[in-house]
C-alpha cells in the first residue's frame, strides 16, 4: 500500500477533531441541536486551517443515517463514502477551474433533482471568489431560494473578492491561524502515535514555519520525518533540514547584540548561512525575536504573548533580564529599517551584517531622565543661572478617533455635509465610531462607507453621501443597516444618496487633517521648549527625529 501522508492520515472526521477553530465548530453543533441549520455557508481563511475538512464533516453531519446530527458516526453508508469522496450526491467543485457561467448553470440545472442516495444534494465550492461576476449573478436566485435538499457550503482564501451580494445569502464563517501552542500539542500528539521521539525545540521549529496551517505543519513534519530516518527530531536537525534557524542561533545573534559583540554576531550569521538558512528569513526571524525580548521587558507575565516553549521562554528572560526596555526598542527600531530595505537590496547578507555590526557597536542608550538630571548637575557645579529649565509635562496621546464630545481646544469639531449644514461634534464621534466598528466587523462595507459624507442623523435616520454606485445598491444599503442597527443597539433608518461634490469632507477627512493640525503644534513645541535648546547647546547634539506618542 502506498505512503499515507499525515495530512490525509489525521484529517479530523468529526467537529471535535479540528483544529483551532472551536468558535466554528461549537456554532455550527448549537445550530444542529436547536435545528437551525442554514441552507448557505462561507467558509474563509488562510490555507490549510481546516474550511475543507469542515466542509466534509458538515456534509456527514446533515447527511449520517443519525442526522441531521453534530456528531456523525463515521461508518454509516453516506459518512463512509462522504470521505472516500465516492459519494454521488456530495460535489467538490474546484472554483477556479469551474468558474464559467455555463459551469454554473449546469450546477443549477442539477438543483433540481432530488438526491440519489444520500439525504441531501451537498455543494461543497472551493476557491469560490475565482468564479466570474456572471457566474456569480447566476448563482444568486439559486443560493438565496434553493430547493429544501439542497445545501451550498462556500470555501475562499479571499473573501473580499466574493460580491456582497453572495456574503449576504451566506452564513459566514472566519477561521483562523492556529496558534503555536496549539500547532505544538496537535504535532506532539501525533508523533506520539506515530511512535516517534521529538524534542519541543523542534516541534516548536516546525510550528513556527507553519505560521498557523495545520495542513502546512503537517507536511513539514513529514519532511523532517524523511530527514531524521525514524531517530529522534530534534531542534538542530529539524531547522538544518527546513533552512531556517533554530532559537538557540537566534539567541546567540540576539546576545552578540545586548553584549555589543559584533564578532559573536556576525559568526551567527555565517553559521546560519552554512546551514542553508535563507538571509532575508533569518532577518525576519531575529526581528521576531527582537520583538520577544521587547515583550519579555515590558510585561510582567508574557505567557501567550511569545510563540515560545516555556523553556524557550525562561531562556529568553535570562538574557535580556539585565537590558533596559527603551534600548531593546530601539535596536527593533534600527533592525526593522534595515529589514525594510532588504527587497530592494541585491546583497541582503552584507545589510544585514553591517546592521547587526550598527548595533553591537552603538553606545548604550541613556534615559532622558538620566541626561535631564545631568544637566541639572552641571547647572549647580557651575553655581548658579538661575534655577534649571522645568521638565516638560508628558505629551498627550492625539486621539486616534473622536469621542462623543471631541473638541479641539476649547472649540467643538463640526464638519460640512453635502448639504451645507453643519454635524453637531457628538454625531460626529458616534459616526467615527461606527465607522470604526465596521472596519472590524464587516470589511467589505467599511471598504464602500469609510469616506462617506455625513449628511444628517436625527430620529429619522442616518443619511450619507458617497460617491460608490455599489454603495447605493439596495443590497448594501440593507447589509449596512443591519450592522449599523447592531453596533448602535437600536434598529435604525440608513439612506444614501449619491455625493455631489460641493466641497464636503468625509469624517476620515476631517479627522485626519486635526490630528494632523495637533501634531505639527506639538512638535513645533517641543522643537522649541528651553529644555530641548539647553540639551541641544550642553552635548553639542541636534535634532534627528521626534516622535510622538500618539
Amino acid at each position: 500500500m502506498s505512503y499515507l501522508v499525515l495530512a490525509r492520515k489525521y484529517r479530523p472526521q468529526s467537529f471535535a477533531e479540528i483544529v483551532g477553530q472551536e468558535h466554528v465548530t461549537r456554532t455550527l453543533a448549537n445550530a444542529f441541536a436547536k435545528g437551525r441549520v442554514h441552507h448557505a455557508f462561507l467558509f474563509c481563511g488562510a490555507r490549510g486551517v481546516g474550511k475543507t475538512t469542515a466542509a466534509r464533516v458538515l456534509a456527514k453531519a446533515l447527511c449520517c443515517k443519525d442526522g441531521p446530527t453534530a456528531t456523525p458516526c463515521g461508518v454509516c453508508d453516506a459518512c463512509v463514502t462522504i470521505t472516500s469522496g465516492t459519494a454521488v450526491d456530495y460535489y467538490e467543485i474546484d472554483g477556479a477551474s469551474n468558474n464559467g457561467v455555463d459551469d454554473i448553470r449546469e450546477l443549477r440545472d442539477g438543483v433540481r433533482y432530488q438526491p440519489a442516495q444520500l439525504r441531501r444534494k451537498i455543494y461543497v465550492i472551493d476557491e469560490v471568489h475565482m468564479l466570474s461576476v456572471a457566474a456569480f449573478n447566476a448563482l444568486l436566485k439559486t443560493l438565496e431560494e434553493p430547493p429544501p435538499h439542497v445545501t451550498f457550503i462556500f470555501a475562499t482564501t479571499e473573501v473580499h473578492k466574493i460580491p456582497i451580494t453572495i456574503l449576504s445569502r451566506c452564513q459566514r464563517y472566519d477561521f483562523k491561524l492556529v496558534p503555536g501552542s496549539v500547532l505544538r500539542a496537535h504535532l506532539g500528539g501525533i508523533l506520539e502515535a506515530e511512535k516517534i521521539a521529538v524534542e519541543s525545540g523542534a516541534l516548536s521549529v516546525i510550528a513556527r514555519e507553519a505560521g498557523g496551517s495545520v495542513r502546512d505543519a503537517l507536511s513539514l513534519t513529514d519532511q523532517v520525518i524523511a530527514y531524521t530516518g525514524g531517530e529522534p527530531v530534534t531542534e538542530a536537525r529539524a531547522a538544518e533540514v527546513l533552512g531556517v534557524a533554530d532559537r538557540g542561533l537566534l539567541q546567540k545573534m540576539l546576545a552578540a547584540v545586548i553584549g555589543r559583540d559584533p564578532r559573536e554576531a556576525l559568526l551567527a550569521v555565517d553559521a546560519a548561512v552554512g546551514r542553508g538558512v535563507d538571509v532575508s528569513h533569518l532577518a525576519r526571524t531575529f526581528l521576531g525575536t527582537l520583538r520577544d525580548a521587547a515583550v519579555v521587558r515590558s510585561v510582567a507575565d508574557s505567557d501567550g504573548l511569545i510563540d515560545a516553549s516555556a523553556d524557550e521562554l525562561a531562556a529568553l528572560k535570562q538574557l535580556v533580564a539585565g537590558t533596559p526596555r527603551a534600548e531593546l526598542v530601539a535596536l527593533f527600531d534600527r533592525f526593522a529599517k534595515a529589514c525594510e530595505e532588504l527587497r530592494e537590496s541585491p546583497s541582503p547578507r552584507l545589510l544585514v551584517e553591517v546592521a547587526l555590526i550598527d548595533m553591537a557597536s552603538s553606545e548604550p542608550l541613556v534615559p532622558i531622565a538620566e541626561l535631564l538630571e545631568r544637566i541639572e548637575a552641571i547647572e549647580s557645579k557651575r553655581g548658579g543661572g538661575g534655577a534649571p529649565a522645568p521638565r516638560p509635562a508628558p505629551a498627550k496621546k492625539a486621539a486616534a478617533s473622536a469621542s462623543p464630545s471631541t473638541t479641539v481646544g476649547s472649540t467643538s469639531m463640526s464638519t460640512s455635509t453635502s448639504t451645507g449644514k453643519k454635524v453637531p461634534a457628538d454625531v460626529v464621534g458616534e459616526w467615527t465610531r461606527v465607522v470604526g466598528e465596521l472596519e472590524k466587523r464587516a470589511r467589505g462595507l467599511f471598504g464602500h462607507y469609510a469616506r462617506a459624507k455625513l449628511v444628517s442623523w436625527n430620529e429619522a435616520g442616518i443619511e450619507l453621501a458617497a460617491s460608490s454606485p455599489f454603495a447605493r445598491e439596495p443590497d448594501t444599503v440593507k447589509d449596512l443597516k443591519r450592522v449599523v442597527g447592531e453596533i448602535l443597539g437600536v434598529p435604525v433608518e440608513v439612506k444614501v444618496k449619491e455625493d455631489t461634490g460641493g466641497g464636503a469632507k468625509s469624517v476620515a477627512e476631517v479627522e485626519a487633517e486635526k490630528n494632523q493640525a495637533e501634531n505639527e503644534k506639538r512638535e513645533k513645541e517641543a522643537r522649541g521648549h528651553p529644555l530641548t535648546e539647553k540639551v541641544i547647546q550642553t552635548f553639542g547634539a541636534s535634532i534627528k527625529e521626534i516622535k510622538l506618542d500618539g
